[in-house]
């Protein structure tokens, strides 16, 4: 069966977009479970496709990849202490996460498949790494960690909203039940040097 095939304009209008806006554009099986109750002046949230095993696993690998591709840079680039030793510990705790998820994923017998939301969130890490070339100094320490902030929250609401709920495998939905404390404490930490660069400018 073929892929349907995806306009340039669509793969455009997606870079641009959030995590989870991105996996409501793509294809698959729409979710039977219900989003958690959004406060009555929030706006609507875009309706959710059930993503497979297979993709998720490409879509999580492919998110520690691009966080620790911005942290490696970052940890030889930044001016500021604190930014370094956020790029640090996040090249340790994804490097650990990453690794976990590949060993589990080779025990239980799923393997990766990309799909457009994967190769989209590897387009994306490309882009902002080829922008962060560009930069130095305290541009360059604001844009990084921008980033991060913006990337953690996107991913903690994509694993509450796409990936718990559609993930079938027990030991694949444990994996991402323990993932979602890691990226909250790494979001937290995220805006706290956000907060302490923005004041020491």
């Amino acid at each position: 069966m073929r892929r349907p095939v995806r306009s340039r304009w669509f793969f455009a209008r997606a870079l641009s977009l959030p995590l989870i806006a991105v996996l409501a554009c793509s294809g698959g099986r729409r979710s039977a479970a219900a989003p958690p109750p959004a406060p009555a002046n929030a706006p609507a949230a875009p309706r959710i496709r059930r993503v497979a095993d297979a993709n998720t696993a490409a879509i999580l690998l492919t998110s520690h990849n691009a966080v620790l591709a911005s942290a490696r840079l970052a940890a030889t680039r930044a001016r500021s202490r604190d930014v370094k030793l956020l790029s640090r510990n996040l090249v340790t705790d994804h490097t650990a996460m990453s690794t976990t998820l590949s060993k589990l994923l080779g025990s239980i017998d799923v393997s990766p498949r990309e799909d457009d939301v994967s190769r989209l969130l590897r387009d994306q890490s490309a882009a902002r790494r080829d922008t962060l070339r560009d930069l130095s100094g305290w541009p360059f320490d604001s844009a990084y960690v921008e980033n991060e902030v913006r990337f953690h929250q996107d991913l903690l609401v994509a694993i509450d909203r796409v990936f718990i709920p559609s993930v079938r495998n027990q030991r694949l939905k444990d994996y991402v039940t323990t993932l979602r404390p890691a990226i909250s404490a790494h979001l937290a930490l995220a805006e706290q040097v956000r907060d302490a660069i923005a004041a020491a400018r």
